[in-house]
C-alpha cells in the first residue's frame, strides 16, 4: 500500500507540474469513471468468492487443493482456473477465497496459472473462431507446462520470504473476502 501511496503522490505532483489543477481534476474524473466500471464487477467476484468460502468449507478446499493434497491439489487448481469465468475481478477474490479457505501455495499457483493462460472461455470463444484450432491447440500444449512449473517454482521462492511475510499472507489471505482472519493455517 505504501507502494501505491508512494506512486499516486509522484504521478500526481508530475501531472500538476505539467498540467497544473486540470491535470489533476482530469486524473481524478478519469479515475471516478473507472472506479463506476469496475464496482459492478468487483462487487459480483467479492460476492462469488464468499459465497464460494460457504460452499466449500475449508477442510474440503485442504483437503483437494491444500499443501498436502500433490499432483491432485495441483490438478484440481489447473482445472478449476480453466474453467473459471470472468476477469481479474472475479478471479482474484475467488483466489483470495481459496487461500483463507485452506489452499495451498503450489495448488493456488497452478490454479492462477492455468486461469491466466489456458481458460476455457478464452479457448472457445475467441481463440478457435480466430486464429482456428491448430494455433489454438499448439499454444495449448505449450502453455500447459506453465502451471506445473508455476506450481513447482512459487512455493520454493514462497519459502525464500522471510518467515513474517510468509505467515502474514496465510493469516490475512482472504480476509478481504471472509470479513475475518484465518485461524492457525496450512
Amino acid at each position: 500500500m505504501l507502494i501505491t501511496l508512494t506512486l499516486l503522490v509522484g504521478v500526481s505532483a508530475l501531472a500538476y507540474v505539467q498540467q497544473g489543477t486540470d491535470g489533476l481534476l482530469q486524473g481524478v474524473d478519469n479515475a471516478w469513471h473507472l472506479v463506476l466500471g469496475a464496482v459492478p464487477f468487483l462487487s459480483m467476484g467479492m460476492l462469488l468468492a464468499g459465497m464460494l468460502t460457504v460452499l466449500f468449507p475449508p477442510a474440503m478446499v485442504g483437503r483437494w487443493m491444500g499443501d498436502d493434497a500433490g499432483m491432485v491439489g495441483l490438478a484440481v487448481g489447473m482445472v478449476v482456473g480453466m474453467l473459471s469465468p470472468g476477469g481479474p475481478y472475479v478471479v482474484y477474490p475467488v483466489a483470495a477465497s481459496l487461500l483463507a479457505s485452506g489452499a495451498g501455495v503450489a495448488p493456488l499457483s497452478g490454479f492462477l496459472a492455468a486461469r491466466n493462460l489456458i481458460t476455457a472461455n478464452r479457448t472457445f470463444v475467441w481463440e478457435i473462431p480466430f486464429l482456428g484450432v491448430p494455433l489454438t491447440l499448439a499454444r495449448i500444449i505449450a502453455s500447459l507446462w506453465f502451471p506445473i512449473v508455476a506450481a513447482v517454482l512459487v512455493p520454493l521462492v514462497f519459502r525464500m520470504m522471510p518467515e513474517r511475510s510468509r505467515d502474514l499472507t496465510r493469516l490475512t489471505g482472504g480476509s478481504v473476502i471472509t470479513g475475518r482472519k484465518r485461524e492457525g493455517g496450512s
